[in-house]
């Protein structure tokens, strides 16, 4: 759907920690791969540059070693005194600021509606 060279263009005018988008061996895999889990999560959402390059990046910084701890519920990571601790075990798979536009997940959603139907009451009284 975008070429890395769109994304790319959109990183170097709007991301200042673009670090991990620049090292990147493989950005067109990284631009594949964040279209295809958006389009997952959000089925309905028609997706933009900046919606798929945030994502991009998010999930390129998942491949930082220590972050891969994470995937096996390891707490906390500590190397020559630097310490990573993940809260309960794990790290969204929706970058904070794709989640922050779009919301919840169409699986959190149903989760949500799930829940939530769980929670009522058909009819009768407590005595």
């Amino acid at each position: 759907m975008f070429t890395p060279e769109e994304v790319s263009a959109w990183i170097a005018a709007n991301v200042l920690d673009s670090e991990a988008w620049d090292k990147a061996k493989k950005p067109a895999v990284a631009v594949t791969q964040s279209e295809r889990n958006l389009a997952r999560w959000y089925p309905a959402i028609v997706l933009t540059v900046p919606m798929v390059a945030m994502q991009a990046i998010w999930e390129l910084q998942g491949i930082d070693p220590a972050l891969k701890y994470q995937k096996h519920n390891v707490k906390t990571v500590t190397d020559n005194g630097e310490t990573v601790s993940y809260k309960d075990g794990a790290r969204p798979a929706v970058a904070p600021d794709v989640h922050d536009m779009l919301g919840p997940t169409a699986d959190e959603l149903a989760e949500e509606e799930a829940a939530s139907a769980l929670q009522k009451q058909y009819g009768g009284c407590l005595l």
